[in-house]
C-alpha cells in the first residue's frame, strides 16, 4: 500500500519513527436484566462496593501519577474521584436500581451515557473533557461490578507508536511504559486529556486524526510529527530518510535550548522582553520554575470550579493563590478573574440557555452581575498578594464603563478589608484582557484607566474574524496571522505605550516561534505562554536585534492578504533562522 499523510492537532512536540501498535478500547460486556424488589437492596450494596473499589483505585492511581508525571496529570484522577461523590450521578444510578429494578451495570451505563451527552454538546473543549471523565469513571465502576478492574490494555513488549481512537485517563499509566515513544489518536483536541498526559510525559503526540485507526494496522511503519501535526502511514524510503534527518535536527535544537534557559530574553541590541508562563493549575508551578519563567502572565482560575462541586469560598481561593504567589516570588503573578458563564456551567450559579454562549453572559459580565462572586475573588487575591507582587486581569472588557465599575467594586473590597483589619496588598496592579475589537478601538481611553494590557489573541482572532475556533468547518478562517490582527495588535501596543503602560500577550500566538520576531518588532513588552514553549521563544529573541525586528514588522504590516502575510513571515523566518528545525510551519514542510 502507498504512503498516506494525515494532518491532525499537534499536542506534544517531538518526532517519532516506528511501528504502529493499534489499540482499541474493549467496553465491558454485561447483560441487562430486571432485579426483583426483594433483591434491590443487595444490588445497591453491590453498587456501593464497586464505587468504593473505584475510589480506592483512583487514589492509588493519583498518587502514582503524581510521582511519575506531575500534579497536572494527577489532577485528572482527583476530578474523577470527585465524580464518585457526585450525588447527581450516584443517586440516579441508585434510583434506577430501586425504582425501575435495573441491574447495577445497566444503571451505571444509562446514567453515564445521559451525562456524557449533556457535556459533549458543549463547545468549550475543557468542559467537553468531563464527558470523557464520566465515561472513564462509569467504565471503571462497571468493571469492578464485573470483577474485572484491569481493563483491556494489552502489554507492549517492544518500542512502538501507540495508535488509538482515544486515550482515556485510565490508560495513562500504560503511557509510562518505555516501549511507547509516540501517540496518535482519532479523537482529542489541544486541551484533551491525551494532550495533557503526553505533554507531561514528553511523548510526541498528534490527536484529532479522525480516521487513523481505520487506515493503520499493527506493525505498519508510521511517522508522528508532534511539532507540525503530520502523521505519515507507510512512508516511502525517501520520506523515511528525510525524517531521520529532520528528527536529528530537532533533537539537536532541543539540546541547544538548555543553553539559554537561565539567560534573560534580551535582543542583541538590548531590548528586554519579559517571558512569563500561563498557569491553569497551582501544581504547574514546578514546571514554571523549571523553565525559568519570570513569573506568571496569566493564571486562569476556572480550575477552582472544575475541581469542586461547589462555589469556592474566600479561604479556598486565598490558599490556592497564596501558594502560587509565594512559590514564584519575587516574580509577579497575574491572576485573571473567573471567565465563567456561557457554556461553562457550574453548580450554585444561575445560567441562562444561550444560542451563542461565547458572545453571551460570560467572564466580566457574570462577575459584574454576581457582585458577591466578584467580591469574594477580589478579597482572596488582595489578601494572598500581601507582601508580594501580584496583578489582577479582568477578561472580556468591551469599554471604559465596565472598567470604571470594576474599579468601584475594587475600592469597596479594599474598604471592607481595611475596616475588618485584614492584611492585604492595597497596591495590586490591575489590567485588562484585550480580546474584543471594541477594546482595541477604545484602547487609548482604556489605557488611562489601568496599569497594563494583556492581549488575548485566541478570542481576539475569533471575534475579529467572526470565526468559532471550535467549528471545524470554518477552521481555515481562524488565522491569528491575519493583516487585521496585526493592525489590532499594533494599535493596542501603541495605545498602551502612549499612555505609559506595558502591553503583554498571552494567546497561542505568544508561544509561536513563527510570530516571535514579528511581536518583538511590534513592540510587545511581555509574552506569556505554556512553560515548555518559553525556551524556544527566548532563543529567537536572543538571536535577533530589535532594529531588524522593527523592519520585519513594518514589512509584514504592508501585506494585504493573509496568504501574502503568511508567505512573507514563513519565508523570512526560515531564512533568518536557518538553524531551526522546520517544525513550526503548516505548509507541508513539517
Amino acid at each position: 500500500m502507498s504512503e498516506k499523510i494525515l494532518i491532525g492537532i499537534p499536542t506534544s512536540p517531538g518526532i517519532a519513527i516506528g511501528d504502529a501498535f493499534l489499540f482499541r478500547h474493549d467496553e465491558p460486556e454485561f447483560r441487562e436484566f430486571c432485579v426483583l424488589p426483594e433483591g434491590r437492596d443487595d444490588e445497591i450494596a453491590r453498587l456501593e462496593a464497586a464505587v468504593q473499589a473505584s475510589r480506592r483505585q483512583l487514589v492509588v492511581l493519583k498518587e502514582y501519577m503524581s510521582h511519575q508525571a506531575g500534579e497536572k496529570v494527577a489532577q485528572i484522577f482527583e476530578v474523577q474521584a470527585a465524580l464518585l461523590d457526585d450525588e447527581m450521578l450516584i443517586d440516579e444510578v441508585r434510583h434506577l436500581i430501586r425504582i425501575d429494578g435495573t441491574n447495577a451495570e445497566a444503571a451505571v451505563q444509562r446514567t453515564t451515557d445521559a451525562l456524557k451527552r449533556s457535556f459533549t454538546s458543549i463547545e468549550e473543549e475543557s468542559i467537553r473533557q468531563q464527558a470523557q471523565d464520566i465515561h472513564d469513571v462509569g467504565r471503571r465502576i462497571i468493571q469492578n461490578l464485573l470483577g474485572d478492574a484491569q481493563g483491556a490494555f494489552k502489554p507492549i513488549t517492544e518500542r512502538m507508536i501507540l495508535v488509538a481512537d482515544n486515550l482515556l485517563p485510565s490508560d495513562a499509566a500504560h503511557l509510562l511504559d518505555d516501549h511507547i515513544h509516540a501517540v496518535a489518536t482519532d479523537q482529542g483536541g489541544a486541551a484533551s486529556h491525551t494532550a495533557i498526559l503526553t505533554r507531561a510525559l514528553e511523548v510526541p503526540a498528534v490527536v484529532g486524526l479522525k480516521h487513523l485507526t481505520t487506515l493503520v494496522e499493527t506493525d505498519d511503519k508510521i511517522i508522528v510529527n508532534g511539532n507540525s501535526g503530520k502523521v505519515i502511514i507507510r512512508p516511502t524510503k525517501k520520506t523515511l530518510e528525510a525524517y531521520v534527518v529532520k528528527r536529528r535536527r530537532y533533537e539537536d535544537y532541543i539540546r541547544s535550548l538548555t543553553e539559554v534557559e537561565r539567560l534573560p530574553a534580551e535582543t542583541t541590541d538590548g531590548k528586554r522582553v519579559a517571558l512569563r508562563a500561563n498557569l491553569e493549575l497551582p501544581q504547574e508551578v514546578r514546571s514554571v520554575l523549571a523553565r525559568h519563567a519570570e513569573g506568571v502572565g496569566l493564571f486562569r482560575t476556572e480550575y477552582l470550579f472544575l475541581a469542586h462541586s461547589r462555589l469556592p469560598d474566600e479561604e479556598d481561593q486565598y490558599r490556592e493563590y497564596r501558594h502560587v504567589i509565594e512559590a514564584l516570588a519575587p516574580h509577579p503573578v497575574s491572576i485573571r478573574t473567573f471567565d465563567l458563564g456561557g457554556d461553562k456551567v457550574f453548580p450554585d450559579m444561575p445560567h441562562p440557555t444561550e444560542a451563542n454562549p461565547f458572545m453571551g453572559w460570560r467572564a466580566i459580565r457574570v462577575s459584574l452581575d454576581q457582585p458577591k462572586l466578584l467580591h469574594t475573588q477580589l478579597r482572596a487575591i488582595l489578601r494572598a498578594a500581601m507582601g508580594y507582587s501580584a496583578k489582577i486581569i479582568f477578561p472580556l472588557i468591551s469599554g471604559v464603563g465596565e472598567v470604571r465599575l470594576i474599579k468601584e467594586h475594587l475600592a469597596e473590597v479594599k474598604q471592607e478589608l481595611f475596616i475588618e483589619g485584614q492584611g492585604f496588598n492595597s497596591d495590586v496592579k490591575i489590567g485588562l484582557m484585550i480580546e474584543l475589537p471594541s477594546a482595541v478601538v477604545m484602547a487609548d481611553k482604556l489605557a488611562k484607566e489601568v496599569d497594563f494590557f494583556t492581549i488575548g489573541t485566541n478570542d481576539l482572532t475569533q471575534f475579529t474574524l467572526a470565526v468559532d475556533r471550535g467549528n471545524e468547518r470554518v477552521q481555515r478562517y481562524y488565522r491569528p496571522l491575519h493583516p487585521a490582527m496585526l493592525r489590532f495588535i499594533k494599535m493596542t501596543i501603541d495605545a498602551g505605550h502612549t499612555a505609559g503602560i506595558p502591553v503583554a500577550m498571552c494567546g497561542e500566538l505568544a508561544a509561536s516561534p513563527l510570530a516571535t520576531m514579528l511581536l518583538v518588532g511590534l513592540g510587545i513588552d511581555e509574552l506569556s505562554a505554556s512553560p515548555v514553549a518559553l525556551p524556544q521563544v527566548k532563543k529567537i529573541i536572543r538571536s535577533l536585534s530589535a532594529a531588524e525586528a522593527m523592519i520585519f514588522a513594518a514589512e509584514a504590516l504592508s501585506r494585504d492578504t493573509e496568504e501574502e502575510l503568511t508567505e512573507f513571515i514563513v519565508t523570512a523566518t526560515k531564512r533568518r533562522f536557518a538553524e531551526l528545525p522546520i517544525w513550526f510551519t503548516d505548509n507541508g514542510e513539517g
